[in-house]
């Protein structure tokens, strides 16, 4: 289930148990707006209403005023960081978070977004020390390992991240995502052969997922594969054919088979996706035929 799904089934199990809105009795933080309990949870439904609607704007200064008035309220905290990550506000979308942490009963609901946060703000290592934090609240989420090991990953400490990933996959041995990682993690460190036959278990265990697909593409280029490789890439491309990553080494495959057609195509929709993508001009410009003078 997706986080943001997740928290809003907790707060409804909260809601249900309490039989009312607020967790907290207004003596211990007064009302949103007169001091009535109604006022409260007027101001608590329209909140609530504002937030389905994907009214954002709407619903942040009604929300900042219940988690005023009820500061330690996590289903207010959590509405509170939701809203500014729409709105993409990240700063104030991470201090709603490391805040949620601190009083809910549910902390591990801020991951991943909590560590995205801190991405989108280009602090990589806040983010790495808060995917840290997610297995220590939940050791048993392969979630968690997996989010945690991609953070090494962005860090280029491939070790680590390697051994993340296997230890996740002793307790969740058939979880794509850590199986992929590991391959990607286990070719990043030159062990090419190794890395090809964990990609193939990973595409046999999930034939469907791309990034299983591109990384069998990528081991099988580094081994001199490159029909076998192809072959790969392109089943990558027809399951998604936006995938940047794939693209990339689509048109290089394609450039060492002298297909450059499908080289400048890969590189031409790599572009088209993202125009400031500076690998994909440069190949693209170097692909191109050159002038008669």
């Amino acid at each position: 289930m997706p986080p943001h799904l997740r928290r809003f089934a907790a707060a409804l199990l909260v809601l249900f148990i309490c039989g009312w809105v607020l967790s907290e009795a207004p003596s211990q933080g007064g009302s949103a707006q007169d001091g009535s309990l109604e006022a409260s949870r007027d101001l608590q439904t329209t909140s609530q209403a504002l937030v389905r609607a994907g009214r954002y704007a709407e619903a942040l200064p009604l929300t900042r005023k219940l988690h005023e008035a009820y500061p330690t309220n996590h289903i207010y905290l959590g509405r509170l960081a939701d809203i500014h990550e729409h709105l993409g506000q990240w700063p104030e979308c991470a201090t709603a978070w490391e805040a949620y942490l601190k009083v809910s009963p549910t902390p591990w609901e801020a991951f991943p977004s909590l560590g995205d946060a801190y991405l989108k703000m280009g602090r990589a290592k806040d983010a790495l020390e808060s995917f840290a934090r997610w297995p220590e609240l939940q050791p048993d989420n392969p979630e968690a390992a997996y989010f945690h090991g991609r953070a090494y990953e962005r860090d280029r400490q491939f070790q680590k991240a390697r051994t993340i990933y296997m230890k996740g996959l002793k307790q969740h041995p058939d979880h794509t995502d850590l199986r992929v990682g590991l391959a990607r993690m286990t070719l990043f460190t030159g062990k090419t052969l190794e890395a090809r036959h964990q990609a193939e278990e990973a595409v046999t265990l999930n034939p469907t997922s791309v990034d299983a697909r591109l990384i069998l593409g990528m081991a099988l280029r580094s081994e001199g594969k490159l029909p076998e490789a192809r072959r790969q890439l392109e089943q990558a491309r027809s399951m998604s054919p936006d995938n940047l990553d794939m693209l990339q080494v689509l048109g290089g495959v394609a450039e060492q088979q002298e297909d450059l057609p499908t080289a400048r195509a890969a590189y031409g929709h790599m572009l088209e996706l993202d125009p400031g993508h500076v690998a994909a001009r440069a190949r693209l410009a170097g692909l191109q035929p050159r002038k008669q003078p």
